[in-house]
């Protein structure tokens, strides 16, 4: 039977997109007054007098362009990391035929199916509501048997129904972009934690090294309110309808299979393999059945990595040298008791951001209310 679009995530979807409209215009307009107060700076003046209506309705035409650009090729950002096989047959575990057969079964457009090669587990849908793919990984489709695989893709299949795809694959591609923010923020501020250690204990330090620290530490400031700007707003965008997103998906798939026992094992399954992560800033566990973040390796630390700039400024060590000052020391302590903390605290309180999916143990209970209506 087909499956209508749930009504009530409609209208929390049509909240989100106001907001990210309206973030979209925010970007806009101070990127139009920078420029201006450039131009103004060097000695130009912009000739162009638009009055209020008309600037405010120019600002709202382009945030719309962008949102909708956004929302066509965002995709492309999310899973841009991916080794992805597009299947011209059913592939693996006849993975096209069940979609197709799930597709015709709900009346949406036919979604393409790519394979990724990883090892871990998990699927999700990126393009556009008139030309969808659903990504599943290799891991996924060793570890789900027949009905569990058929669960989870219809659960994928029920958000091109509930037509949900565009709004949130817009609000995923600026996260993509905050999350490359971000890993720009952690190298400043690896760079400049090294530069004010080796400042520290280094008798003239602090003076040749002001300059740079300065401007290091605004440039960090810069990316870091930009990135976590970004991914806050987004945030409370997705959180307007994530959850509602995810178990009207639940209800679906489970009305395509009439099996809600099979989406909650396969749930059951991938959530028993989640990586123990916070996956919420991942613009690809923004998309996917459950928060797994697919284009991060398990391994991964940020501050292992070694960057191109740190072979010119490689780590210190806050110890200082083996036999440093007493004043060298005691500034060492200073900033190892003091420093360190305050930022430690200020980068939990930033990094906090509302959840993307709901709590499996929700999902389950909703899952179990189903089948038992069902058996009735």
């Amino acid at each position: 039977m087909p499956l209508s679009p749930d009504r009530r995530l409609q209208v929390r979807i049509a909240g989100a997109l106001v907001l990210v409209v309206g973030v979209n215009g925010l970007v806009l307009s101070v990127l139009a007054w920078s420029v201006r107060r450039a131009l103004s700076a060097s000695g130009r003046s912009a000739s162009i007098e638009l009055g209020l209506p008309l600037t405010v309705g120019t600002v709202l035409l382009g945030a719309v362009g962008l949102v909708a650009v956004q929302a066509r090729y965002g995709s492309r950002t999310v899973v841009s990391g991916l080794d992805l096989e597009e299947l011209e047959g059913d592939g693996p575990r006849n993975v096209a035929g069940r979609v197709r057969r799930l597709a015709a079964q709900a009346d949406v457009p036919l979604p393409s199916v790519a394979v990724a090669d990883r090892a871990d587990p998990g699927c999700l849908t990126v393009g556009t509501q008139r030309s969808p793919t659903i990504v599943v990984t290799r891991g996924l489709l060793e570890r789900l048997d027949d009905d569990e695989l058929d669960a989870a893709l219809a659960h994928e299949v029920a958000h091109v129904a509930n037509r949900d795809l565009p709004v949130v694959t817009a609000v995923a591609a600026s996260v993509a972009i905050g999350d490359r923010l971000l890993e720009r923020e952690r190298l400043l501020r690896r760079v400049l934690g090294n530069t004010v250690i080796i400042a520290l204990v280094t008798g003239i330090g602090i003076v040749v090294f002001a300059i740079p620290i300065l401007v290091i530490g605004l440039a960090c400031l810069v990316v870091s309110s930009v990135a976590r700007g970004l991914l806050g707003t987004n945030a409370i965008a997705l959180g307007l309808f994530s959850k509602t997103r995810e178990y009207a998906a639940d209800r679906g798939a489970s009305q395509l299979t009439g099996d809600p026992a099979a989406l909650a094992a396969a749930l059951e399954t991938l959530e028993a393999e989640r990586p123990n992560r916070d996956a919420r800033l991942y613009a690809s566990a923004t998309l996917g059945i459950v928060p797994r973040p697919l284009l991060v390796e398990e391994d991964d630390g940020d501050d292992d990595e070694e960057h191109w700039v740190e072979r010119y400024l490689p780590a210190v060590s806050f110890e200082g040298p083996e036999d440093p000052s007493g004043v060298n020391r005691m500034l060492v302590w200073l900033y190892a008791r003091t420093v360190l903390p305050a930022r430690t605290k200020v980068r939990r309180a930033l990094g906090w951001r509302p959840s993307t999916h709901p709590t499996t143990e929700a999902r389950l209970e909703r899952l179990q209310a189903l089948e038992r209506r069902r058996r009735r």
